[in-house]
């Protein structure tokens, strides 16, 4: 007879599968499905290869969410392919300064806001050995508002175009052939002018010219040697003569410390006699003053008989007649004089034997 089963191990089986389960959703869906997750989708124009779901999501450089699908979707109406690529948003990672996480479904008035401000979405490499790519998302103010309008059930990202799209579009643009055909004829002039023989004779007289510079080099060496040793002898006689000033400089300072009461000293007696001087001016002074006065006074006087005598001494004035005969009288006898004088000096024994008759001494 069979036995029949345990319905508590079976249900204790049962609950320990599911605990196991629901671990490993923990485990291995990194806690996904008790995130509050935001779905977006961008339109890129560029190509994705190198995007797989998963990759990272970042905002300024950290990640905040990360790539869950991409698909290729041919738009009929402008006759062009569109790839759409969907990522979810953590919710808790982005969020206003007051906490609240910032909601971006469909017609939410936060991703309107930070669209309006520049937020746009960018596909970035993460390595150039692997070449994958992630979605950047960041501020670009002066970037333009570019919106597909095709999707319905998610809110659309803005895009703009990568650094490797921009790079890819300039090289596309380039004109290779033109280029190519400019080296090539650019080498063939390289070749032909390397060639020329002006080319052999000016690399002749370079060669010349650096073997003359090398002569002349180890002849400047040669002089410099001397010349060293007499600017290292001119130098030991500079530091002599600083050495010498710094004495005199010493003896100057030991001489001004001597003088300086001899200086203080000298001072105060000019101060002294400056203040002997002041007090002899004043008396001084008023002397002069009254000599002054005084010698007003007769110069007044000598004024008055200046006049007195100029009108005494009139034409009509007895008195100038009578002083007229006396000059005249002293003239004569000054005249007089004169002859005796000479006649003395000629004949000096008159004075003893007197004048003869004839003009001779007796």
């Amino acid at each position: 007879m069979a036995r029949k089963a345990n319905p508590a191990l079976i249900g204790a089986f049962v609950v320990g599968a599911v605990v196991l389960a629901v671990a490993a959703l923990v485990v291995f869906g990194g806690g996904k499905f008790f995130r509050q997750t935001q779905a977006i989708v961008a339109y890129f124009d560029g190509s994705l290869k190198g995007i797989a779901i998963g990759a990272p999501v970042t905002f300024n450089g950290i990640k905040i969410g990360s790539v869950t699908d991409f698909k290729v979707v041919v738009d009929p109406k402008a006759a062009t392919i569109r790839t759409p690529v969907f990522f979810e948003i953590d919710a808790d990672r982005l969020q206003e300064a007051s906490g609240i996480p910032i909601t971006f479904h469909k017609g939410a008035p936060g991703l309107k806001l930070l669209v309006e401000r520049g937020l746009r979405a960018q596909l970035e490499l993460q390595s150039l050995v692997t070449g994958q790519l992630a979605v950047a998302l960041n501020l670009y103010p002066d970037a333009p508002v570019r919106l597909t309008g095709l999707s319905k059930d998610y809110p659309e990202m803005p895009t703009i175009p990568s650094s490797l799209d921009k790079l890819t579009r300039t090289l596309e643009n380039l004109p290779v052939d033109a280029l190519i055909g400019d080296a090539r004829e650019t080498l063939s002039s390289i070749t032909a002018l390397a060639s020329a023989p002006e080319i052999k004779t000016v690399l002749l007289s370079v060669n010349k010219a650096v073997t003359g510079f090398d002569a002349l080099v180890q002849r400047v060496n040669g002089a410099v040697t001397p010349l060293m040793a007499s600017i290292d002898k001119t130098m030991a006689n500079v530091d002599n003569t600083l050495g010498t000033a710094r004495d005199t400089m010493a003896d100057l300072q030991r001489v001004a410390g001597r003088l300086g009461p001899v200086v203080e000293a000298t001072l105060k007696d000019y101060q002294k006699l400056a203040v002997d001087t002041d007090a002899k001016i004043g008396p001084l002074v008023a002397a002069i003053q009254k000599t002054a006065a005084s010698a007003e006074t007769t110069l007044g006087q000598a004024q008055r008989t200046v006049a007195i005598v100029d009108a005494a001494l009139n034409d009509d004035s007895p008195l100038r007649y009578d002083l007229a005969n006396a000059l005249k009288e002293i003239q004569a006898a000054a005249r007089s004089l004169r002859v005796l004088t000479d006649y003395l000096d000629q004949h000096p024994e008159a004075v003893v034997v007197g004048k003869r008759s004839n003009g001779a001494p007796r």
